[in-house]
C-alpha cells in the first residue's frame, strides 16, 4: 500500500508540474515563437533619428533660419512567414508616416528627405541597411504635410529561428552635423 501511496503522490507532483508550465505557456503566449502565426519582428523608429530639423541657406540656426521640420510617426506593420525545414524568411511590411512642418525659410512647396530602413540580428548587429527618399509636397499656403513610405522587406530564417528574434530600425538619415544637433538638448 505504500507503494501506491508513494505513486499517487509522484503522479499528482508531475500532474501540478505539468498544470503549472501550461498555464505559463497560456499567460505567455503573446511571446512564444511557436504561436500560430508567429509574432512579428519588431519595427522601431531610432530615437536619436526621429526629428529633423532643415534650415535655410547660411549660416543661421535660430528659428528665423528653420525651413522644415520633419517627424517620423508612429509605425504599423504586418508581417508574412514563409518558412520550411531548411529555413526560409519572414516578409515584414509597415506604414510609415513622415510630417513635415514649414518654417520662416522654407524656399519650396516640397521637401525631399533621405531616411533609412535597417535590420538587426538577435545579437543587435546592423545585417542590412537602405537608404530611401521621401518627397513631400505642400498645398498652397498650407503649413504641414504628410506622406507614408510603404516598405516591405525580406529577412532570411535559417532552420529554426523566428522573425521575433529580428528589429527593423527606422530613422532619418542624418548627416554628422545633423546628428550632433539631434544629439543636443532642446531649450523651450
Amino acid at each position: 500500500m505504500v507503494n501506491g501511496s508513494r505513486q499517487r503522490r509522484y503522479r499528482a507532483a508531475r500532474l501540478g508540474a505539468t498544470l503549472l508550465a501550461a498555464s505559463v505557456l497560456v499567460a505567455l503566449a503573446g511571446c512564444n515563437p511557436f504561436a500560430d502565426p508567429p509574432p512579428c519582428p519588431r519595427v522601431s523608429i531610432l530615437k536619436e533619428a526621429r526629428l529633423l530639423t532643415l534650415y535655410g541657406d547660411g549660416p543661421g540656426r535660430e528659428a528665423s533660419d528653420v525651413a522644415f521640420v520633419l517627424e517620423l510617426r508612429s509605425v504599423s506593420s504586418d508581417c508574412d512567414y514563409d518558412v520550411g525545414d531548411q529555413g526560409g524568411g519572414v516578409e515584414v511590411t509597415f506604414a510609415l508616416p513622415i510630417r513635415a512642418t514649414r518654417g520662416p525659410a522654407a524656399a519650396s512647396d516640397r521637401v525631399s528627405v533621405p531616411f533609412f530602413v535597417a535590420i538587426a540580428d538577435p545579437t543587435r548587429q546592423i545585417i542590412a541597411k537602405e537608404v530611401f527618399t521621401a518627397q513631400i509636397a505642400f498645398e498652397a499656403d498650407s503649413a504641414s504635410a504628410q506622406t507614408v513610405e510603404e516598405i516591405e522587406q525580406w529577412i532570411p530564417l535559417g532552420p529554426g529561428e523566428f522573425g521575433v528574434s529580428y528589429e527593423t530600425l527606422v530613422g532619418f538619415q542624418l548627416t554628422p552635423a545633423q546628428l550632433g544637433e539631434s544629439q543636443r538638448p532642446r531649450t523651450q
